[in-house]
């Protein structure tokens, strides 16, 4: 019997919160995303070695906020990734819901995120 997802509001580096234009590139694996926040700065962020994704206009889940970015811990997808022996056991996979109002939801399983600053470097989230 497995648990229930649980969503965990996590800090990423950006807020998702108002951001608009998002645009997302999948090359080789990775997602590379941009979108303009609140602030209209352009954010920049790679998710690295991705095994699922979707995009989706609306919330999905009820209850949760749409202007945060969570984390989703005892993640369905990730424990059927695990039985059906797509991913190993031993892999550290996570699983990310980036809530973009009403712009849409980024649902995401990789291995990290990491958010590129304006000077070029990059600043992984531990």
């Amino acid at each position: 019997m497995s648990g229930m997802p649980r969503y965990e509001i996590i800090n990423l580096g950006f807020s998702p919160a108002d951001g608009e234009r998002p645009e997302l590139r999948f090359i080789e694996g990775d997602i590379h995303f941009s979108f303009l926040d609140w602030r209209e700065v352009l954010v920049r962020f790679t998710a690295y070695d991705v095994r699922y994704f979707s995009w989706i206009e609306e919330l999905d889940v009820p209850g949760i906020r749409d202007d945060v970015a969570y984390e989703v811990l005892e993640s369905e997808v990730i424990r059927k990734y695990k039985e059906q022996k797509i991913i190993s056991p031993d892999d550290v996979y996570r699983h990310f819901k980036i809530c973009f109002n009403e712009q849409g939801v980024l649902d995401v399983v990789c291995e990290r995120i990491a958010v590129h600053g304006q000077k070029g470097l990059d600043e992984v989230i531990p």
